[in-house]
């Protein structure tokens, strides 16, 4: 009976051994390999925290397993033998040991440079300075639905600019729009609503532009519907917004405080590669018509917006961004970012830390009906941790992050990115 036992434990420990490296393996490819390619891309997407976690559970089971089998042997032939040599030279060459030595360092690598661990863990700093000026900014993709009091946390978050994302309705805006008035209904801050997006700020917005990216379509495959497709197309927008330097950290340099704010396609079909070319192509390319602020209130005093041409500005694509902060639907740490970004670093990179992620706020598992899911999900996978880390925030090299974190403000689709920064 005790050998049927043995075999048990030996076939089973050389599964999970198997398991563990094989998840490894696929980290280290995306890693490697990144989104560079299209294929590649799906492997880079699969969470950190994931494969990580569970090839460290496989790995600490298939060597219990190993301890467990030497020792029951030993104890069926009397004990251990006599002069046998130090556990470091005994196990030297065990794949199982080995295996877990490997994982280490995967699991710390991903945890000091990934996620930040030593600046979680107060051993890293952000050089935020005291006394010096800051601009806080909020942008939160509500994913086209509110529910009612959807504002309250909103109020709470007290940010010079604030942007929402994703196809608000007029319904929506009316309650934005409260978030810019004073108790007597007087209006304290600039607030609009264009396209896909909704903006409020207490900066003297001077301009702003939007376009669509018209990114060329995929196969529009949605995990989250019955079809498994997307319906509706989605090409993509971006928008800029220039600023009065004056109560900016760009106040210094007298040059103007640039803004732009992304919705890339959630497509996950597309290759990103070819998104992040197609909408820089698209930005560059824009000779739309700008609205720009007169200097000339209306007939009520309100300040009066105008539209003119790009050409009459001068205006060849947008200007160039100190801030660019949306939902790219791209996770953090791809290279394909730096196709769209450039020399801009990832504010989480500065001033973030530990495992953060925006997407999904809430997974729905009453609707994950698609392809290729399964009910058991819903016993292993938290309903209210998001996994991926799409909506992100980049700095140009003149400035630099101080606070970075995203929040649950209990509505939408993502969780809210909060930014602070400062002049270097």
């Amino acid at each position: 009976m005790h050998r049927a036992v043995l075999t048990s434990c030996r076939v089973l420990s050389a599964a999970l051994w198997a398991l563990g490296a094989l998840l490894l393996f696929v980290w280290l490819v995306g890693r490697v390999f990144n989104d560079s390619f299209r294929w590649s891309q799906y492997i880079f997407w699969i969470p950190t925290a994931f494969t990580i976690l569970m090839a460290g559970l496989t790995c600490a089971l298939a060597l219990s397993l190993q301890f467990f089998i030497r020792g029951y042997e030993q104890l069926q032939s009397g004990g251990p033998p006599e002069n046998r040599p130090p556990f470091y030279i005994r196990y030297a060459k065990n794949p199982f040991l080995l295996l877990c030595i490997a994982w280490f360092f995967c699991a710390a690598w991903s945890g000091i440079f990934e996620h930040k661990m030593l600046r979680e863990w107060g051993l890293d700093f952000s050089d935020r300075r005291r006394n010096q000026p800051t601009n806080t900014l909020l942008f939160w993709n509500l994913g086209g639905s509110a529910r009612a009091n959807w504002m309250d946390q909103l109020r709470l978050i007290d940010a010079d600019v604030v942007a929402l994302s994703n196809r608000p309705n007029w319904a929506t805006f009316k309650d934005f729009e409260s978030l810019g008035k004073d108790a007597d209904g007087k209006r304290q801050r600039t607030t609009f609503l264009a396209g896909t997006f909704m903006v409020n700020t207490r900066l003297t917005l001077r301009e702003w532009g939007l376009t669509a990216l018209n990114i060329e379509g995929g196969v529009g495959f949605d995990v989250r519907k019955q079809s498994g497709r997307y319906n509706g197309n989605d090409p993509g927008y971006a928008m800029y917004l220039i600023f009065d330097p004056e109560g900016t950290v760009k106040q210094a340099t007298g040059q103007p405080f640039v803004v732009w704010l992304m919705d890339l396609p959630s497509d996950p079909s597309l290759s990103r590669q070819h998104v992040t070319t197609q909408a820089l192509a698209a930005i560059d390319a824009w000779r739309g018509t700008a609205t720009v602020l007169s200097a000339e209130p209306d007939s009520k005093g309100e300040p009066q917006w105008i539209n003119v041409p790009a050409e009459q500005l001068g205006r060849k694509g947008f200007p160039l961004p100190d801030v660019m902060m949306g939902d790219f639907n791209i996770p953090r740490g791809s290279r394909s970012l730096q196709n769209l970004v450039g020399d801009m670093e990832n504010a989480y990179d500065q001033a973030g830390s530990g495992y953060t992620a925006s997407y999904p706020r809430k997974v729905p598992f009453s609707q994950l009906d698609g392809p290729g899911l399964f009910s058991v999900v819903r016993f292993f996978i938290p309903s209210d941790v998001p996994f991926f880390h799409i909506d992100q925030a980049f700095i140009a090299p003149s400035l630099h992050a101080t606070r970075y974190r995203v929040m649950n403000l209990g509505a939408g689709t993502h969780w809210a990115q909060f930014i602070e920064i400062q002049a270097r």
